[in-house]
């Protein structure tokens, strides 16, 4: 790592709140040891109180374990990391839990493109098209209520013909 590199990802974070954060991991193949083997790199980007967003931080895991997702939290809050309120991720157990422990108080939720692609890759092929149109329906939807109802007429059409999707939601 250069030493700019180095000093970016060691910035300090405690000048700005970043109310809203966004987490997820990128597995890479690295040689170490004269092997190649898999690693994480857990990133986080953090949205600030002016609506700007930054990526906040890269380290390198051995896994997407709970323990990696910790160590990468700790890290970042003793870089002045503070003020999260909402923390958007895929369900990857570990870093859930991790979530809960490191962030207490705040909202955790599930990323919409990992929430797609998760149902569409238990969905027949020929459906996938349709389905994906179906979900951004109710996504976009300018209400709770609507987008209720579009959820019920999703799970209608397609329960029969994805019923693993319906499983996977």
């Amino acid at each position: 790592m250069t030493h700019l590199t180095k000093a970016w990802n060691e910035r300090d974070l405690s000048e700005k709140e970043y109310p809203f954060l966004l987490v997820d991991a990128l597995v890479i193949k690295v040689r170490k040891g004269g092997r190649v083997r898999v690693q994480s790199v857990l990133i986080a980007a953090g949205v600030n109180r002016d609506g700007y967003r930054e990526v906040l931080g890269l380290m390198i895991g051995d896994s997407e374990s709970e323990a990696s997702w910790s160590e990468f939290f700790s890290w970042l809050k003793r870089r002045g990391l503070k003020g999260v309120d909402l923390v958007v991720s895929d369900d990857h157990g570990g870093l859930v839990n991790a979530i809960m422990t490191h962030f207490q108080g705040a909202s955790w939720q599930r990323c919409q493109t990992h929430f797609v692609r998760n149902i569409l890759e238990v969905c027949p092929k020929s459906l996938q098209r349709k389905f994906h149109a179906r979900l951004r329906h109710i996504f976009d939807a300018p209400d709770l209520d609507t987008a209720r109802r579009l959820l019920e007429e999703v799970v209608h059409e397609f329960e029969a013909v994805a019923p693993k999707a319906k499983e996977r939601a």
